[in-house]
């Protein structure tokens, strides 16, 4: 929420003449007096420009019909509750919130306004005001009403002779005129009857009517003014006021207290004042009105004036002890002093010197007029004996009649300062050091200059001795001893001082008497014999000091305005926070100044603010306990919202926690102060309105909130459930589980232990079983071995059997070979002997037969060596089954030769075949696989 604080003060453009007060664009300029306007416009509030009314619950927050729904402020934060059409009125009644408008009739609940618009009846016309008679709540159309009763029941009373535009609560009855016609009163479920008839009333269409006595109705008009109506007879009132009503069409008027009313027009603001005619204030967008159409305008908690129009809402503090002076019509410039002489104050402003002149028999009025011939910057004002002294950005001038009159070109004069020693000696401040004027012959005039401090110079105060303090732009501070008859003088240099050395600015006040120096890191008093002297810590840092007024002074330092007690040494509380204008002071050249009448007047950046020391230190503000508006339970992990329940525990994944709360402080700036307790043991401060705690732990925590330093206190207590986890749920399941679990703990513990004897028993068992099988494979292992060495010894001797077979069969064909030479060669030998010897050793040895007797051997060492291979290996041949038998019985390619009848080569090509067959790789070796093979 960003809100537009229009702080130009209420000045308007007025010309009154004896008996009128009307705008005029040709007038001279005028001004007001008035308290602080605020104004919101859409952009704060987030709804449509127009508001139709205004209205305030009992919890002290603000509702507001506006185009696109219900508005509520609480002095903190905007809501918008939309509807489906244009509100045009709200009325407050306890916690319930009665609005109507284009065929809208209901309700919002205070507490539930997330629900949103409650009917309580369908209608087709437009509601236009609401209000309470006795028991009853009154909507209000153009030609009938609606009265609900506490029960929630709807009657309906119609206008018999025509329109209206607005009713009144008059005692027990409801007072209203027929448009352009009669005056009725109307008793709901009653009779209704004429209270005036008349040929003028016929002329008039009221806006207004209220009972001023017995026998006295007062009724405000459209276009006609103010009237009072007694005995059937109508009397103009004849008052400025009543111009002002009758230029700017009258549409609302609130009474505001005793003698005074807020009148609200269509065209020209607000104007606040009492019947005789006396003007209090004047608000519209000349002082910083929202808008000059007023639609409604309430008076909240006997002190805020709240003002719904065609754009925007603004709002005034009927009790600030601070008025505001300007106008925004003309550019006045920053004002830098003000002073008055001859009832007259004279402001000095960036921009000249004004003549500012109340009016007659109208002392918030005034004459604003710029003295020809000043324009430019006014930097100090001053009255010395009886004179305006002006000190210019080209020079110094004395003010004669309404003429200035150049006393020295010595330019920038920021302070004036008339001797207590000798009354005819003035020391001015300048661009360029110290000038000192001189009367002669009830003449003043330049006397001489002090030129050897050649840099701007700012403050001068007079020490009991007649010796000066000046302060130069920045850091530096200097004593001057002068010598006004010879026009001589002697200076020292005090920012040489010890504690000056670390400054970075410096000043210097005159405090009843008493040289005060103050600076970024050091404060004292400095006396006429050189010495320095410890002051009260509230000057310390001090940027500004006022004169001295009733014993009291305008501190600024460190951002902050406050008002001192010189006698009790005492910060004086306020009930005014003096920082809503502390801000508009002008850093460096502030002016707070006491006028006649105690006035005080303090110069802004574009106003004067005007009060009483009196009116300012006896200002109440009623304060309030904060409420506690909003509660946010967030689950941080998820940022998902919970629903927060005073009684009923939060649950613990939502344990962070949000407070939003306010004071209903309208108009002014709110600070606050909370704690947890449970959580935190001090108060915390705070600027806005929020408080979170995150991930808070479980347990039942006290939340307290109050203004800074207030003593209305409102606390909520709540609980934080434990987590699922540690839950009394949870609790008791762990203690089932424990029990549980013990149980199985022993019936495990007591599983284990015979699970232990058994496996002991098992071990045992298994050390025996293994002894046997080690004492078996050990007998095996010895049989296996023996088998292996009789496979082996088998293999061999089949090897050697083929040995020796190849070579006895060498053997047999040498044999062949010499009985065919011996058959061929000698002619005396018997052919057929030999023939019976070649067919006996052919019959003898049989190369078929010797394998057979070979595979029946290797079968026997080698049990299914040929199946396995055929399986593993289908496309061998039964060559190849011998080729690969001759290798496992390790015969080498030299020894399967002559067994083959081929060469070694050719074995060689016959076992790489093989190999191939075998699908092996090259890095595989044949013999080896041959050898492995069934293994």
């Amino acid at each position: 929420m960003w809100r537009h604080k229009i702080i130009l003060p209420v000045l308007a453009l007025l010309l009154i003449n004896i008996n009128s007060f009307a705008w005029n664009a040709n007038s001279r300029n005028k001004a007001l007096l008035a308290p602080e306007i605020y104004s919101f416009l859409k952009d704060d509030y987030n709804g449509e420009r127009q508001n139709w009314d205004v209205s305030s619950s009992s919890s002290g927050a603000m509702y507001f019909a506006n185009t696109l729904g219900l508005l509520k402020y609480d002095g903190e934060d905007w809501s918008l509750y939309k509807t489906s059409n244009t509100l045009r009125a709200v009325y407050c009644s306890n916690d319930t919130i009665y609005v109507g408008g284009n065929g809208l009739m209901g309700y919002f609940l205070e507490k539930e306004l997330n629900r949103g618009f409650q009917p309580l009846t369908e209608i087709e016309n437009d509601i236009w005001k609401i209000f309470r008679l006795n028991e009853l709540i009154v909507f209000q159309s153009f030609d009938k009403i609606y009265h609900v009763n506490s029960d929630g029941l709807v009657g309906i009373e119609r206008f018999k002779h025509g329109n209206t535009t607005f009713t009144y609560p008059i005692g027990e009855k409801i007072v209203y005129q027929i448009s352009y016609g009669k005056l009725m009163a109307l008793t709901p479920n009653g009779n209704e009857r004429v209270i005036c008839d008349t040929p003028e009333m016929s002329k008039l269409l009221v806006k207004y009517i209220t009972q001023l006595s017995a026998d006295t109705i007062l009724i405000g008009t459209l276009e006609n003014g103010l009237f009072t109506l007694s005995n059937n007879k109508l009397t103009p009132f004849n008052t400025p006021i009543n111009d002002f009503i009758k230029t700017n069409k009258l549409n609302k008027v609130i009474r505001i207290d005793k003698d005074n009313y807020a009148f609200a027009t269509m065209n020209g603001g607000v104007i606040i004042g009492d019947l005789s005619g006396q003007i209090t204030y004047v608000l519209n967008r000349s002082n910083g009105l929202s808008n000059n159409r007023v639609h409604a305008i309430y008076k909240q908690q006997d002190r805020f004036l709240w003002i719904a129009t065609n754009n925007g809402i603004s709002l005034i503090d009927l009790k600030n002890p601070v008025l505001f002076f300007n106008n925004q019509f003309i550019e006045l410039g920053s004002f830098y002093d003000i002073v008055m002489l001859n009832n007259k104050y004279y402001a000095g402003t960036n921009l000249g010197l004004y003549e500012i002149t109340p009016l007659k028999n109208q002392s918030s009025v005034f004459d604003i007029e710029l003295i020809k011939g000043s324009e430019g910057q006014i930097w100090n004002l001053d009255v010395i004996d009886n004179t305006l002294w002006v000190g210019h950005n080209n020079g110094t001038y004395l003010l004669e009649g309404s003429q200035l009159k150049q006393l020295s070109k010595a330019a920038g004069g920021y302070t004036m300062l008339q001797s207590r020693f000798n009354p005819d000696i003035v020391y001015q401040t300048s661009y360029f050091g110290v000038a000192v004027y001189k009367k002669t012959n009830k003449q003043w005039q330049l006397h001489y200059s002090i030129t050897d401090i050649d840099e701007l110079t700012r403050d001068a105060v007079e020490l009991s001795d007649g010796s000066l303090i000046i302060t130069g732009a920045a850091n530096t501070l200097f004593q001057i001893w002068p010598d006004n008859e010879k026009r001589k003088y002697t200076f020292k240099n005090l920012s040489l001082l010890p504690q000056m050395r670390n400054t970075t600015w410096v000043r210097a006040f005159d405090i009843n008497g008493q040289v005060l120096i103050t600076s970024n890191d050091t404060s004292f008093y400095y006396a006429a014999d050189e010495t320095t002297h410890p002051c009260p810590s509230a000057f310390d840092k001090a940027s500004y000091i006022s004169e001295v007024i009733d014993d009291h002074i305008f501190i600024r330092k460190n951002k902050h305005l406050i008002l001192y007690n010189l006698k009790t040494d005492t910060i004086v509380p306020l009930a005014y926070n003096l920082n809503n204008i502390e801000d508009d002071l002008i850093f460096k050249y502030e002016r707070i100044t006491q006028s006649a009448n105690e006035q005080i007047m303090l110069c802004l950046s574009d106003r004067i603010a005007y009060t009483k020391l009196n009116k300012l230190k006896n200002a109440q503000i009623n304060s309030v306990t904060p409420l506690i508006t909003r509660i946010q339970c967030t689950n941080d992990r998820t940022g998902k919202e919970g629903t927060f329940r005073a009684d009923e525990a939060i649950p613990y994944k939502y344990n962070t926690l949000q407070f939003t709360f306010t004071a209903f402080s309208y108009g002014l700036k709110s600070s606050y102060e909370y704690i947890l307790e449970g959580y935190n043991n001090s108060w915390q401060s705070r600027q806005d309105n929020h408080a979170i705690f995150q991930n808070l732990r479980e347990g039942t925590y006290t939340f307290k909130v109050r203004e800074r330093d207030g003593s209305l206190i409102n606390s909520l207590t709540f609980t934080i459930a434990p987590p699922p986890f540690r839950s009394k749920l949870a609790y008791a399941a762990y203690a089932v589980l424990i029990i549980i679990l013990s149980i199985v703990l022993r019936y495990t513990f007591n599983q284990i232990h015979k699970k232990k004897a058994y496996s002991r028993l098992q071990k045992e068992r298994k050390r025996l079983n293994d002894l046997r099988m080690l004492s078996s494979q050990q007998q095996l292992g010895e049989e296996v071995k023996q088998l292996q060495e009789e496979v082996t010894s088998k293999s061999d001797k089949l090897a050697n059997l083929l040995i020796q077979n190849n070579k006895k069969k060498e053997i047999i064909d040498k044999i062949n070979g010499e009985l065919k030479h011996i058959r061929e060669n000698h002619r005396f030998v018997d052919g057929r002997q030999i023939d019976r010897l070649s067919k006996m050793i052919k019959v003898n040895f049989d190369e078929k037969k010797d394998w057979l007797v070979f595979e029946a051997a290797f079968s026997e060492a080698h049990t299914n060596f040929f199946k396995k291979l055929r399986i593993k290996h289908p496309n061998l041949t039964d060559l190849d089954l011998k080729l690969c038998a001759y290798l496992k019985v390790n015969l080498s390619s030299k020894e399967l030769a002559p067994i083959l009848k081929i060469t070694t080569r050719s074995v060689d090509l016959k076992k790489y075949r093989l190999k191939k067959k075998l699908n092996l790789s090259k890095e595989q070796s044949l013999k080896q696989y041959i050898m492995d093979f069934d293994d």
